[in-house]
């Protein structure tokens, strides 16, 4: 059986609550043949730039991937491309619940890239910053809400 490692997604809570969101991400899991091991959500410090997932992957956790609620999850302060390449570059899979895809390689992504790049469009077209001022006004009263590197 496969293990999971679920990461939920904070700045949708309005909208799917955390216990919908672990529903979401178990149903993904039993559908990839696995189970969730283990999940974390990201605070609204760490959001733009996923800081507690990229932690907890350099810990290389024992999971065949990770599924994040949403693809929005990589949509937040820019397109996180890059972190989602180096996912599938230290062999885990990406799974995202809400949307029902999976990613396993980077042949895939590149498949699916132009879903996601349109996703990411249309996520900035129908809501404007203003939409998302609660959260990004927090994020710039926060001193140290840059990436820091991750010490492998």
């Amino acid at each position: 059986m496969k293990a999971f490692y679920a990461c939920l997604d904070c700045a949708f809570v309005k909208y799917a609550p955390q216990p919908l969101q672990h529903l979401a991400v178990a149903n993904k899991a039993a559908k990839q043949g696995g189970e969730v091991s283990f999940y974390t959500l990201e605070d609204f410090e760490t959001l733009s730039y996923q800081g507690a997932a990229k932690h907890k992957l350099a810990e290389r956790p024992a999971v065949n991937g990770l599924i994040f609620f949403t693809l929005r999850q990589f949509f937040y302060g820019s397109l996180h491309l890059e972190f989602l390449n180096s996912i599938l570059e230290q062999g885990y899979e990406v799974h995202f619940a809400r949307e029902d895809v999976s990613i396993h390689n980077k042949e895939e992504l590149d498949q699916i890239f132009p879903m996601i790049y349109s996703s990411y469009q249309l996520m900035h077209r129908d809501e404007p910053r203003e939409y998302w001022r609660p959260v990004w006004d927090s994020l710039d009263d926060i001193p140290d809400s840059k990436d820091p590197k991750v010490e492998e």
